[in-house]
């Protein structure tokens, strides 16, 4: 379904000040469980995540090319070895400390059920959590995210190339006609089809954005000629934008 990226976050049963608040006074007698230093490792493995990198659509310019969008998930997929994967090994870590601390809690009579119950609990959400960040979940947000950014260029890319072809028939159209032009009449008849055909399909392509402002001078009525005699200077100028468009076109085709 692609989309940005959402940033999945630690729980709060997963956090050291959240343990040594509920594991219990009592459970203290059970020894140095470790699981407070686990916990802060995958705090610490959690901060080094380059979300931002992770998201292809975050990262990609509004102009973006699908060779852009290759490069950008490639780093996503090297954002993703570099600091999810180790994420991913201290998860691992936490929740077999935290199975094998419930087992102890259970195995000691003098520690409350509810500190055996919360170590399952620690252990049940680190593993959760592990499975969050597998290549199945999040990888797969990253490709669906990269897919959806292909998409969207993709459909992007033949909505422009139909306007362009429209664009192109008004042009070669108009420069025909432009030839042709002797009176204020014939100057009238391309300027109502193609010299308003060519406004209209102009704002669909960002890349020849330059010549709005000119065409919007030609399109206007301002722009027709008063006289049979000011056809001639008048055609002459719309030909020079349309060569400098068309130069323009090539160029970028």
């Amino acid at each position: 379904m692609g989309g940005p990226l959402k940033r999945i976050d630690i729980p709060d049963i997963l956090t050291q000040k959240d343990w040594d608040k509920k594991k219990g006074a009592i459970a203290k007698i059970a020894g140095k469980t470790g699981i407070g230093d686990a916990m802060k490792a995958v705090d610490k493995a959690h901060g080094a995540i380059n979300w931002k990198t992770l998201s292809v659509s975050v990262n990609a310019p509004s102009n973006a090319t699908l060779d852009d969008l290759d490069s950008l998930l490639d780093e996503a997929r090297a954002e993703y070895k570099r600091s999810v994967e180790p994420l991913r090994t201290q998860l691992q870590k936490l929740r077999d400390l935290a199975e094998a601390t419930a087992k102890k809690f259970k195995s000691n009579k003098l520690i409350p059920k509810d500190s055996a119950a919360h170590a399952e609990k620690v252990a049940k959400a680190a593993d959760q959590l592990f499975v969050a960040f597998n290549q199945s979940s999040l990888g797969d947000k990253i490709v669906d995210d990269y897919e959806g950014m292909k998409d969207a260029i993709e459909k992007a890319d033949k909505v422009r190339a139909k306007g362009r072809e429209i664009l192109e028939k008004y042009m070669l159209s108009l420069a025909k006609k432009l030839k042709t032009a002797k009176t204020v009449s014939d100057y009238q008849d391309l300027w109502k089809e193609d010299i308003r055909g060519v406004g209209t399909q102009l704002p669909k392509m960002p890349e020849l954005k330059a010549f709005l402002k000119d065409w919007r001078n030609i399109s206007s009525q301002d722009g027709i000629p008063e006289t049979d005699e000011d056809v001639k200077s008048r055609c002459k100028e719309v030909m020079a934008v349309l060569a400098r468009m068309d130069k323009q076109m090539k160029a970028m085709a």
